[in-house]
């Protein structure tokens, strides 16, 4: 064998593929002293996360808050739980991967059949799967003349962690908590020694009902900070996060003299970190040898690395889409359940942020009757963005609604925005050599050769078989690339 390659074997854990899903999830109330749905909250909360053969499949619980009107037109609630378990396809899942979840509430509606009503929601996945990965690269070997160049690959690193923690704060006399919303995200993920420190706000939204039997909605924005051990963190990589209200619990005590209440917020959050690194490999990317003919096998990969994490607090306003619309004189009662949604797009004028504000919209007649509405306020703004790919976690606070005479609906606003920038990295290397037929070789001692224009070092040493160094000492006076009408003298040792 006139060929001894050397090969080095490089493991590193990556992201596979990116996948989305949809499961429809319903649950049943009996109907029959149910008048008017007012509001529904839903949470999706992730339980279990499995990779098979090309598939995900995943479970979670649906947790359910419906604020109604009875046959009397009395405030009630209602609460519901429910599981569920869905798959997403992907050809390159197998067993050894692994993936994160996250659920997003992307529709709900309610029918009634029969004597019952059903609730029927729209659960959207996000799932993220990532597994081992491994490259088996040429460095050199015997008989072998290579070229090498770095290879720069990027690779991912998962950790999850939990923390409880409560806030507690005053308001006005509260008679009864309806129902709240929680909308958490992380605005701030720094890689310390052995641990990652996380910041982030949750924006709590509580509808409750007073003495006086009206609807009233408050927010409130709560700071956050959790620390996840993590051994990989350290050196030169990069972190991002995203968390997941897992569970809430809400209470409330009363001073009766005061007419003020005290409302104790207990809540767990679960969060996701995903550590991003670069890793350079020198690896060789072409190959000859000067006695047999060998073919070489080039192999590549890619994939995305976190290149930059900023904020941008936008105020938005406008007039807003109610749907239903509303027929007749109605005042506003209270606005629940706020978010927004945003996707991040290139044009020519640059990055700009397209979504839409959303929350349901509680309203009252002047006979006492009370309707719900979808609010939907479109929103468009330049951002500074950098990177390939970039993503957006918004929150809303401060939502202000106005109806006006003519019937309209005036919002306003703020949207906190957190923005993850990414770029995708490719590599291209050799991952096998294999030997073929003996190269024939010529009797003369001293050939010329007629280079094409343009051509560096390497392309002519492999066109002749022949040493870089070695070429390049016999042809001392020859610049790289080479010009047109250049002479090359390839000299042979007669034996």
């Amino acid at each position: 064998m006139s060929i001894k390659p050397q090969y080095e074997t490089y493991r590193y854990t990556g992201e596979i593929t990116r996948l989305q899903s949809q499961s429809i999830v319903e649950c049943r109330l009996p109907g029959s002293e149910i008048g008017t749905i007012l509001a529904v909250q839903a949470n999706a909360v992730p339980v279990e996360c499995t990779c098979a053969d090309g598939e995900v499949r995943y479970g979670g619980k649906l947790l359910l808050c419906i604020v109604y009107e009875d046959i009397e037109r009395r405030i009630c609630r209602a609460e519901r739980g429910a599981e569920f378990f869905h798959k997403a396809d992907g050809a390159l899942v197998s067993p050894a991967c692994f993936a994160k979840t996250a659920f997003s509430i992307e529709n709900v509606s309610h029918r009634r059949e029969g004597s019952g009503l059903y609730i029927s929601v729209i659960v959207g996945a996000d799932v993220n799967v990532y597994g081992g990965k491994q490259i088996e690269y040429l460095v050199g070997g015997e008989g072998l003349v290579v070229q090498k160049q770095p290879i720069v690959l990027s690779k991912t690193i998962c950790v999850s962690g939990e923390t409880e923690a409560e806030d507690e704060f005053d308001t006005d006399y509260v008679g009864d908590i309806l129902l709240h919303g929680e909308n958490a995200v992380v605005t701030s993920c720094r890689v310390g020694a052995g641990q990652l420190e996380l910041e982030g706000e949750i924006d709590l939204n509580v509808c409750v009902l007073k003495s006086d039997e009206t609807l009233c909605s408050y927010e409130r924005v709560l700071p956050f900070t959790m620390q996840i051990p993590c051994e990989e963190a350290f050196g030169r990589v990069s972190a991002s996060a995203r968390v997941c209200v897992k569970s809430t619990t809400l209470t409330a005590s009363v001073d009766e003299e005061k007419g003020k209440s005290k409302i104790l917020f207990a809540y767990c959050l679960s969060a996701d970190c995903f550590i991003s690194g670069r890793e350079e490999l020198e690896a060789v990317s072409d190959a000859f040898s000067p006695e047999v003919e060998i073919e070489l096998s080039e192999k590549n990969d890619g994939g995305r690395y976190l290149t930059n994490q900023t904020r941008r607090v936008e105020r938005v306003s406008g007039v807003a889409a109610l749907s239903p619309a509303p027929e007749g004189e109605y005042a506003l009662e209270a606005a629940v359940l706020p978010k927004a949604e945003a996707v991040i797009r290139k044009g020519e004028r640059g990055y700009e942020a397209e979504g839409v504000v959303g929350a349901e919209v509680l309203l009252r007649g002047a006979d006492g009757s009370r309707r719900a509405c979808s609010l939907s306020l479109p929103f468009a703004f330049p951002i500074d963005a950098e990177g390939e790919e970039t993503e957006a976690d918004c929150l809303v606070c401060g939502l202000n609604l106005r109806r006006k005479k003519d019937g309209e609906t005036e919002a306003e606003a703020t949207v906190k925005m957190c923005l993850r920038s990414y770029n995708r990295a490719e590599w291209a290397y050799v991952g096998e050599a294999v030997e073929g037929e003996k190269r024939e070789e010529s009797d003369a001692a001293v050939s010329v050769y007629v280079p094409r224009a343009g051509e560096d070092l390497w392309q002519v040493a492999k066109r002749l078989s022949r040493d870089p160094e070695e070429l390049k000492k016999s042809n001392p006076e020859l610049e790289f690339p080479v010009r047109e009408g250049e002479r090359i003298f390839v000299y042979r040792q007669i034996k």
